[in-house]
């Protein structure tokens, strides 16, 4: 897969929590009863999936120039992201992303593979990119909707350009080229770089008066059994891994709420594993891989054992680092054909990494949901993932009527904002009294 030269150094620096963890809350002891509300049907209870196109100018070398759109892209995501209005998907690790653009040649707009050699690029789009858009940031969005970003012409060489004159305070990420985009500001007082106003224009957008949406619960547990895997990768920055590391703490934790709640420990070929017996003789069994059995998406040591998570479990999470979207373990294991949910902690997984998995599983979403967050993820898996297995689990043994929107309100609720969303599920079959297909 191509990259956008990212250095490997991100492995260790790149988003996570490192939240101190307590006792807390429990949600598998907890009364997770439905309201009774019906589902707006899709995605995030306060939010909207939508498509839009980009235009604009670049600038640059003759041999990066192909790449400068998705770059530009790179830099207006995080301008939104900052003001906390719209979620662009990320292109930058996407291999496509150099073709999918179309430039204007003498007044034409051509697919990049109809550009004739040797012509001028400048002018670009890319169109149909999608993005979520929060209701906080103000009402709902129309197609012809125009949104603008304050991004550099020249995507290249912006720290050379700029110095840290247009990026933000935070330190964590070392500042560099590479990335720029990441820390961007273009709209901080005495920015240095040549600056465009990009224009994003939304293209289409979703209903969301549709019925209400499950999770396919039939085929979760067509053989009266439902798998889990939950993987802490390592949060902290040392060499080795520690015992004070907060995904150890973290998986550590999850392993108590789960005896807590009635789940029998039993052996397992990696990590911990815990099951229980639902009411109806559902078993549940819930896999917990520590960080020193796979400790994050730079782990190749371990990556058999990231293989084995994907391969063999029903419903996937990870709560771990994102590496800023350079990553591609996502597209390196095979995936299986069954119905899997995939509960993606790392910061920002809806704009880096739904595209992968979607890929894995065959670019349908026919056997897949995902639920993932478009900011930097503050909570661990024992708020994002533990309410969602829960109310999953809950469901399984009342009939399940619980819809999508309800396992997100209850995510919501602990988690204390409403960045997580699910995609793939508008079309999803199962309902509670028949099949909607």
């Amino acid at each position: 897969m191509k990259r956008l030269g990212l250095p490997a150094v991100l492995a260790l620096v790149a988003c996570g929590s490192e939240v101190p963890v307590d006792n807390g809350r429990n949600p598998f002891l907890e009364d997770l009863s439905d309201s009774g509300k019906e589902d707006s049907g899709y995605l995030n209870p306060d939010g909207v999936e939508v498509e839009v196109d980009l235009e604009g100018d670049v600038t640059g070398g003759a041999t990066q120039i192909k790449e400068g759109p998705a770059m530009i892209g790179q830099f207006a995501m995080t301008f939104f992201r900052k003001q906390e209005k719209l979620y662009i998907e990320s292109l930058a690790e996407d291999a496509s992303s150099a073709t999918r653009a179309e430039w204007l040649i003498d007044g034409v707009w051509l697919a990049a593979d109809k550009v004739p050699a040797g012509a001028s690029r400048k002018r670009w789009r890319l169109r149909g990119l999608n993005a979520v858009h929060l209701f906080a940031a103000g009402t709902k969005p129309k197609v012809g909707d125009e949104l603008i970003a304050k991004v550099p012409v020249n995507p290249f060489t912006v720290f050379r350009d700029a110095g840290d004159s247009c990026a933000d305070s935070d330190d964590h990420i070392p500042l560099d080229q590479a990335v720029y985009w990441y820390r961007w500001e273009g709209d901080r007082p005495g920015c240095k770089a040549a600056l465009q106003d990009l224009k994003i224009t939304v293209s289409k957008t979703f209903s969301t008066a549709t019925a209400a949406v499950y999770p396919e619960y039939d085929q979760l547990v067509a053989d009266n059994k439902v798998t889990v895997a939950i993987l802490f990768g390592q949060i902290g920055d040392e060499a080795t891994i520690s015992s004070s590391d907060p995904g150890v703490r973290n998986h550590a934790r999850y392993g108590r709420m789960l005896t807590d709640a009635g789940f029998k420990s039993v052996t397992a070929p990696v990590g911990k594993r815990f099951e229980k017996t639902l009411r109806g003789g559902v078993v549940a069994q819930i896999d917990l891989y520590a960080p020193k059995d796979f400790s994050g998406l730079g782990d190749f040591e371990h990556f058999d054992n990231f293989q084995k998570a994907l391969s063999e479990h029903e419903v996937v999470a990870y709560d771990g680092h994102s590496m800023l979207g350079a990553s591609d373990f996502w597209t390196r294991p095979e995936y299986p054909s069954f119905y899997q949910i995939y509960l993606y902690g790392g910061c920002l997984g809806y704009e880096y990494y739904i595209k992968p998995i979607l890929h894995g599983k065959g670019d349908s979403w026919a056997k897949l949901d995902i639920m993932s967050s478009v900011i930097e993820v503050t909570a661990d898996a024992t708020d994002f993932a533990a309410p969602a297995i829960a109310k999953l689990l809950f469901a399984i043994e009342n009939g399940k009527r619980s819809s999508w929107k309800q396992v997100l309100n209850i995510v919501r609720e602990n988690v204390g904002d409403s960045t997580f969303g699910v995609s793939g599920v508008r079309d999803n079959c199962y309902a509670p009294g028949g099949n909607r297909c």
